[in-house]
């Protein structure tokens, strides 16, 4: 009986997150995804409740096709430092879907919309030692933030149970972007 509970449970939930894709997913093209993105905000829970995360400057990556693989290189802050890291995705089982095997954990990343153009709201969820952390992540092709793009990031994340206490807004400061751009950047 609970495997059966169970099982159910598991297919709602694919379904609710089939659903909270854009209908343009469903044919989705990594070439077109392919590109430079900007890290320009997120929505999480965070602990504890009400507790602002410090200033964090904005990320960005680079999504290139490698074989049946995509390579990602990622600049971002991490604990008052800017990180490199490069890493391989592999194709999920739904369009939009990839994984990205790590030493401390697997990042499941599932882009919920995008234009390809302008803006990829993305749900990352990170499984650490049995544990699963989710995060949404705006990105952008500029670092302009159009108002039509923090809308579909705020119906998205209500989507997830998170309100606009639950979002925050990366520090414009391009030092770890930056680091894409140069060959002899530290990575991690």
């Amino acid at each position: 009986m609970k495997g059966r509970v169970l099982m159910a449970l598991l297919g709602l939930y694919v379904v609710l997150v089939a659903g909270t894709q854009d209908p343009i997913l469903k044919d989705f093209d990594f070439a077109k995804f392919s590109g430079l993105w900007y890290e320009i905000a997120f929505a999480a829970k965070l602990e504890p409740q009400g507790s602002p995360p410090k200033e964090t400057k904005v990320g960005a990556v680079v999504v290139e096709l490698e074989d049946s693989h995509l390579a990602l290189t990622a600049a971002y802050e991490d604990e008052g430092r800017c990180m490199k890291e490069k890493s391989q995705a592999l194709k999920g089982d739904v369009p939009g879907k990839f994984k990205i095997p790590k030493k401390s954990g697997t990042k499941e990343v599932l882009v919920l919309a995008t234009d390809y153009k302008t803006y990829a709201i993305m749900d990352i969820v990170f499984h650490n030692e049995g544990a699963a952390h989710r995060v949404l992540k705006l990105y952008s092709r500029t670092l302009e933030i159009k108002e039509e793009v923090m809308k579909r990031f705020h119906e998205v994340a209500g989507e997830y149970g998170l309100s606009g206490k639950d979002m925050y807004l990366l520090t414009w400061d391009m030092t770890c972007v930056n680091l894409l751009h140069m060959g002899d950047a530290p990575s991690s």
